[in-house]
């Protein structure tokens, strides 16, 4: 877990080595950009470069084999404290970040830093978020805190005040085909590239999307919405549904949603490209049929009612709202605005 395995953020990497060389390392930090893109492991690389024993400080260039490097790595350094929004939670509990609050302020083990990160930082509630800014006004000396999430618009402007934002891109395309070889997602470098444009980005939606079944059903769910014929909201509905539950886990379940809903998303991204007379984002050319038949039949402004649907419908998979709701109410959506009138 050195900086060589973070790929696509040396950018981020410098710059906080030029702040920590300069005396300006802040105490607090809040990490954005979309989800799958090495947030989480970035901020565990920054403990073990922060907390390493053998190593330069200033460097921030962990040895990965000392015993606090090798804690950091196996998740019981007694001095990196970690939470996140429990499963079967729709909110990131106050009672949770009390809790770590609580424990920050106890003195390090090791007698160095103390760092704590907070994933999941979207789901913090309001009561949640207040009850941080004591912790993060006044944090208890050598201490650094790290929210992880994904938009800085989705939190209160009290944390983003007393945070550096730091904003990760989108994996490269190269660098995501690479990961994707190395993590064995893909077995040759043309299934890897094309995971890579699919992905956008991200390794957890290019790893998703290596799945074959789903990868199958999503351009059945493509091609059955652009058929000249129209469909059938609740029997896609209930496809849909069937598909989703098809893993066991209820966290399995809800990835595989948003990972299907967000699909719908960028395929009406492609559409709306294509009203406005653009080529279309189309990562799988096979979608460029499905989306010159709906781009002929739809105006921009439907084209935009029906991509800000799916965003909504993807919030609810979040929320940890009934799926089979989700799906009935958004089929039924589409469906009132691409199926043919009478």
């Amino acid at each position: 877990m050195a900086w060589h395995s973070v790929r696509g953020h040396d950018r981020v990497v410098e710059n906080l080595r030029r702040s920590l060389a300069q005396g300006r390392f802040p105490h607090a930090f809040l990490f954005v950009g979309p989800d799958g893109i090495g947030k989480r492991t970035f901020a565990l690389t920054l403990a073990q470069a922060l907390l390493c024993e053998q190593a330069d400080p200033t460097a921030l260039a962990p040895c990965q084999k000392c015993p606090s490097c090798l804690q950091v790595k196996a998740g019981n350094h007694p001095d990196v404290l970690q939470v996140a929004r429990p499963e079967d939670k729709h909110e990131l509990p106050i009672k949770v970040i009390r809790g770590l609050c609580l424990d920050l302020g106890l003195k390090p083990a090791r007698g160095g830093r103390k760092l704590a990160i907070v994933d999941d930082a979207d789901d913090m509630n309001e009561e949640a978020a207040n009850a941080f800014l004591k912790t993060l006004e006044e944090p208890p000396d050598k201490s650094v805190l790290i929210l992880i999430g994904t938009s800085a618009e989705l939190q209160l402007e009290t944390i983003i005040s007393r945070c550096r934002v730091v904003r990760f891109d989108p994996l490269p395309e190269d660098e995501l085909t690479a990961l994707l070889l190395e993590q064995n997602v893909a077995n040759d470098p043309g299934e890897a590239r094309r995971l890579a444009k699919l992905g956008e980005g991200s390794v957890a939606r290019a790893r998703g999307l290596a799945d074959p079944e789903l990868d199958h059903f999503r351009r059945g769910m493509i091609d059955e919405l652009a058929s000249s014929r129209g469909f059938d909201p609740p029997a896609s509905a209930a496809r849909f549904a069937a598909f989703v539950k098809e893993p066991k886990e209820s966290v399995d379940q809800r990835a595989r949603a948003s990972l299907l809903v967000g699909e719908l998303t960028l395929f009406f991204r492609g559409i709306l490209w294509q009203t406005a007379g653009l080529a279309p984002l189309c990562p799988d050319p096979s979608d460029r049929g499905a989306v010159e038949s709906l781009a002929n039949r739809l105006d921009p402004e439907a084209v935009l009612v029906l991509a800000d649907r799916c965003v909504e419908a993807d919030y609810h998979v979040r929320r940890k709202v009934n799926l089979t709701l989700i799906f009935d109410s958004l089929m039924h959506d589409l469906g009132a605005l691409i199926n043919p009138r009478g």
